[in-house]
């Protein structure tokens, strides 16, 4: 943590900020290591203060030693602004994007002659970069990930429901160590199989359908992010043929990452294949994301993303094809950039997994 702090106050130098106020329940882990869910921090360039309620007061001590840990009666937001710096005139970051309105107009309010800025490209930059326990806790949700597709293979049948698919993957990635899953997971089947975040409903799974699942166990707080396809019964020769090119976009485009490619170039690598194939209008969103505390960071694998991969950045790599009334494609992977290329997490196969029922 005292890494991450000392990176934040290069930051605070750079831009001449006197104070970063830090409000989000991700950041303010990242940078105390505090894990409970009321507080703020308050960084300045001699001090670092954590506010929180009487609740938390045990807890902030134990996770954040580096900081003052101070308790708050009524007002949170009036404690960190009668702490901030006795000039009232200088600058104080916070993240514009996190913080409520009301927050942000009373601080506004108790520092009127404060200039107050955005700390999010500061944040977003120093959290780009993974340290060895953050690619650790995302290698273990990986490890879950795949487990859990052994396991469902032998649990997809005719006449369950995508609920069923989606609470037994819960329940099994919940035993094998996961804190959470993430709170967006995708299963998707038959027709459905087209909408890129489609969430599990009480459809019956058919024979003949792609069944698409998209799920990630979340590890100490890190996500992780999974995406496998799978058709019940025999397929046809139109699901293999979109299958079989969403494969090829997936793996050439691994081939290319590395360090030194910009997330434009490698969006392009799986795109191109996609758009030759005659299924361009198909693949809507980016190739891949970065994750972290949150499921979506920055940089993102898209052709307005000219970020240069750097070792230590954790992406997905995830092209799909999503056809309205035949259904969709989607294969993720979760890998780290290294200096010499990178390190591919997910090891499920990609062959295509047929369900016999």
């Amino acid at each position: 943590m005292k890494q991450r702090v000392e990176k934040l106050r290069k930051k605070m130098s750079e831009n001449g900020w006197k104070g970063v106020f830090i409000y989000s329940p991700e950041n303010r882990y990242y940078f105390s290591g505090y894990k409970g869910s009321a507080g703020a921090l308050l960084i300045e360039e001699d001090s670092q203060k954590l506010f929180t309620d009487f609740r938390y007061v045990d807890q902030a001590k134990d996770q954040a030693p580096d900081f003052e840990v101070i308790q708050h009666q009524q007002n949170l937001i009036e404690m960190v602004c009668e702490s901030f710096s006795s000039n009232k005139k200088e600058t104080l970051a916070l993240e514009l994007g996190d913080v409520p309105a009301s927050v942000y107009l009373e601080i506004q309010a108790r520092l009127p002659e404060a200039e107050l800025v955005d700390v999010a490209s500061a944040t977003n930059e120093i959290r780009m970069i993974k340290d060895e326990e953050e690619i650790e806790n995302m290698r273990k949700g990986i490890e879950i990930c795949d487990q859990a597709f052994t396991h469902i293979l032998d649990f997809i049948r005719p006449g369950i429901t995508e609920k069923d698919i989606g609470l037994e993957l819960e329940i099994f990635m919940k035993r094998q160590g996961a804190e959470r899953i993430k709170p967006n997971h995708v299963i998707a089947s038959g027709p459905r199989s087209c909408l890129p975040h489609g969430q599990a409903t009480d459809r019956v799974i058919e024979v003949g359908d792609f069944v698409k699942m998209d799920y990630g166990a979340i590890v100490n707080g890190y996500f992780s992010d999974f995406t496998r396809t799978v058709v019940v019964g025999e397929p046809s020769e139109k699901q293999v043929e979109i299958y079989n090119i969403v494969r090829r976009a997936q793996e050439e485009s691994l081939k290319a990452i590395g360090p030194g490619k910009t997330c434009r170039e490698l969006d392009e690598v799986g795109r191109g294949i996609i758009r030759e194939a005659g299924y361009g209008d198909n693949f809507g969103h980016s190739l891949g994301h970065s994750l972290g505390l949150a499921i979506h960071e920055q940089p993102a694998m898209r052709a307005t993303d000219e970020t240069v991969l750097q070792e230590g950045m954790v992406i997905t790599v995830e092209p799909g094809i999503y056809i309205p009334g035949f259904g969709g494609v989607r294969i993720e992977d979760l890998v780290v950039i290294t200096n010499d290329g990178h390190v591919n997490f997910t090891k499920s196969t990609k062959d295509l997994q047929v369900i016999s029922y």
